[in-house]
């Protein structure tokens, strides 16, 4: 079951209907939901297809959930370094920025995304599987910014209520 989003309502939605594409086809939110558990691994359930889709968040909302932990996060990163950290390797060349001047670096942003993307797609879209027919978001392959909007994409895979599906797989 779905639980009431909090973060939605708190952000405007881009003002175009692209902001959610699967297929090349623009869809509604509520067609889309997140892979809670074992994001990013294979469907248990044969004959899954997977499909592209593509997303487009504001980034006034990524950067008001990254500053939740963000403070946090930058002390734990410089109190106990990986040096070999791509993240953090950018992170530090602009002095531990806060997220806005994080995701406005092209070269920090993506890193911030691929690091952040699953908490932000969990935070936006219900969780579970759509009520009606949908798609259950489960990889992102791709995170950049769009303007002052995030990006993400990567792979998902059609619901449909008739079809039933591994336990796992929800």
């Amino acid at each position: 079951m779905a639980y009431q989003n909090e973060w939605r309502p708190q952000f405007a939605a881009p003002p175009h209907r692209s902001s959610y594409i699967v297929e090349g086809r623009p869809v509604e939110v509520g067609a889309l939901s997140v892979r809670t558990m074992n994001f990013g691994q294979h469907w248990r359930t044969p004959g899954v297809v997977e499909v592209r889709y593509e997303v487009i968040l504001p980034g006034a909302y990524a950067v008001a959930l990254l500053e939740q932990d963000w403070a946090d996060w930058m002390e734990d990163a410089q109190r106990f370094p990986d040096l070999a950290d791509p993240l953090e390797q950018a992170l530090r060349a602009l002095d531990w920025p806060r997220p806005a001047h994080a995701l406005a670096d092209a070269v920090t942003a993506p890193l911030v995304l691929d690091h952040f993307a699953h908490e932000l797609l969990l935070r936006w879209f219900d969780d579970g599987v759509p009520s009606g027919p949908g798609f259950v978001l489960n990889t992102v392959d791709e995170g950049r910014m769009t303007g002052a909007d995030v990006c993400l994409a990567g792979r998902a895979r059609p619901h449909v209520p008739s079809v039933p599906y591994a336990f796992q797989d929800v």
